[in-house]
């Protein structure tokens, strides 16, 4: 069994690889699902649903990308680094995931901010299991979209966070986000999935 270590690479080398692998990842969207996308913020805006049908059609569409993107992501399975940070949800988000899980939701009237610093590799997500996600189907929105498009999981690693080159290279779908804030209205409730479902004591 070979033992050679893996290749090292400059911030510099891995940012041009990163954005080679970007550019290749818009360049070899199919035509179908680059329609599908630009069209979501417009079909959610028709949509004659509530808000938790119009979710699972953005959620939809955003598992259709990640499908598209997993042949350029350095994410693999197990690999839950991610699942440490700060993740980002909406109360109608919340709402949907306690829907399908059976998990309550603490009710939250007000936005929660956070800073990046307020997580580390102590503060797992409360639905981490074993290294993997334990709602992967019901996951939200930014987990889905927090793809890794670096040559490997080195700025994923808790020591490296806090170094001034890190850097997570990860596609900006636009459409899906505009897609994603019509759902909550003028002023949805955010939080940290942590605050709306906090660790069982």
């Amino acid at each position: 069994m070979s033992t050679t270590p893996l290749p090292l690479y400059t911030p510099a080398q891995r940012r041009a690889l990163a954005e080679a692998k970007l550019d290749a990842f818009f360049a070899g969207m199919p035509a179908a699902l680059r329609a599908e996308v630009m069209g979501l913020p417009e079909r959610i805006a028709r949509m004659n649903a509530g808000t938790q049908v119009k979710l699972k059609e953005v959620l939809r569409t955003a598992d259709r990308i990640f499908a598209h993107a997993a042949q350029f992501a350095a994410c693999t399975r197990g690999c839950g680094h991610c699942c440490h940070v700060h993740v980002p949800i909406a109360d109608f988000e919340a709402h949907y995931i306690a829907h399908h899980t059976g998990r309550a939701a603490r009710l939250i009237r007000h936005s929660i901010p956070h800073d990046r610093m307020d997580y580390s590799s102590k503060t797992p997500c409360t639905f981490l299991r074993d290294g993997e996600c334990s709602i992967y189907p019901f996951r939200p929105l930014t987990c889905r979209m927090h793809l890794n498009f670096d040559v490997d999981a080195h700025w994923c690693l808790h020591e490296n966070w806090n170094h001034p080159d890190a850097a997570i290279p990860r596609p900006d779908i636009g459409p899906l986000m505009q897609a994603y804030a019509l759902l909550g209205g003028k002023s949805p409730v955010m939080a940290d999935i942590r605050d709306f479902f906090p660790a069982a004591n």
